[in-house]
C-alpha cells in the first residue's frame, strides 16, 4: 500500500521502493544533494541554515528565495506532521 502524502510536502520525501514509507527527506532545490534519515527537523534546519545571509560559508540565495517562497510549509506543524509518517529508522 502506498503512503499518502500531501501533495505539497512530496517534494521534500522520498519514499521506500515499495511505496510505504519515507526512505528519507530531501532539500527540494535543484543541485543541492541534501538528504537526511535523521528526520523532517534536519531538513528543516538545513533549509533554514542555508537561507541565512548573515552566516556567509552557508548562505545560498537560492534556499533563500525557497524558504520565504515556502515559509508555511517550513513551521513545526509541518515537521510534525512528516515526522508522524511512518519511516525507514536510523540504526
Amino acid at each position: 500500500m502506498a503512503l499518502e502524502i500531501q501533495e505539497n510536502l512530496r517534494k521534500y520525501c522520498v519514499l521506500t521502493e515499495d511505496g510505504a514509507s519515507v526512505d528519507k527527506f530531501v532539500c527540494p532545490i535543484d543541485g543541492c544533494g541534501f538528504s537526511t534519515k535523521l528526520g523532517p527537523g534536519a531538513l528543516r534546519m538545513h533549509l533554514i541554515l542555508r537561507s541565512d545571509p548573515t552566516i556567509e560559508g552557508r548562505y545560498c540565495e537560492v534556499h533563500e528565495r525557497f524558504c520565504s517562497a515556502h515559509s508555511d510549509e517550513l513551521g513545526m506543524n509541518v515537521v510534525r506532521y512528516l515526522n508522524s509518517l511512518p519511516r525507514v529508522e536510523v540504526d
